[in-house]
């Protein structure tokens, strides 16, 4: 398993996730379709995970494939946001992590977090928030499991979050 940054030669990866969301009944991830939405969609990937996407009232975000050995499916989807912008500390958090459901239960989920937590801290982040929605049983799970310190909760008209931190060892 590899965390790789999205490009263009994984189009049929990203598809066939796309399509494994909505099988479920579920949201695609990625949302487009043709390799023209999935153009669209990388050139929009690659502008908002630079900061000077903050000056337009973004958050900087960036994605992440954890993809199989072979290269051709993606396990798990992540989110960095390395930046202490309103949203990553109110209800999106610092990391953010999606798996498409026929790949759940096998751990790509906690795998995905483990090395986005890793990055951040390698980054120079001290602290990064993990929210999840106060209904979403399996991922408080994998947040618990992978040490985060439960603070608190988010709630506002659109948002009901558990909070979680981790700290930076050493």
């Amino acid at each position: 398993m590899e965390l790789v940054r999205p490009r263009m030669g994984h189009f049929k990866a990203v598809m066939a996730a796309d399509r494994d969301f909505e099988s479920a009944g579920e949201e695609p991830y990625c949302g487009s379709r043709g390799r023209m939405g999935y153009f669209g969609w990388l050139a929009v990937v690659d502008r908002l995970s630079k900061p000077e996407c903050m000056d337009y009232g973004s958050n900087p975000n960036e994605i992440w494939f954890l993809m199989s050995d072979d290269g051709s499916s993606i396990l798990a989807f992540g989110q960095l946001r390395p930046y202490d912008t309103p949203d990553a500390l109110t209800w999106a958090g610092h990391i953010g992590y999606s798996v498409p459901p026929s790949e759940r239960g096998h751990g790509y989920a906690q795998e995905t977090l483990k090395r986005l937590l890793q990055m951040g801290f390698d980054r120079g982040m001290e602290r990064i928030l993990l929210t999840c929605d106060v209904d979403n049983d399996p991922s408080r799970h994998i947040i618990e499991k992978a040490g985060g310190v439960f603070s608190g909760f988010y709630r506002d008209e659109e948002y009901n979050k558990r909070l979680y931190w981790f700290t930076k060892k050493g």
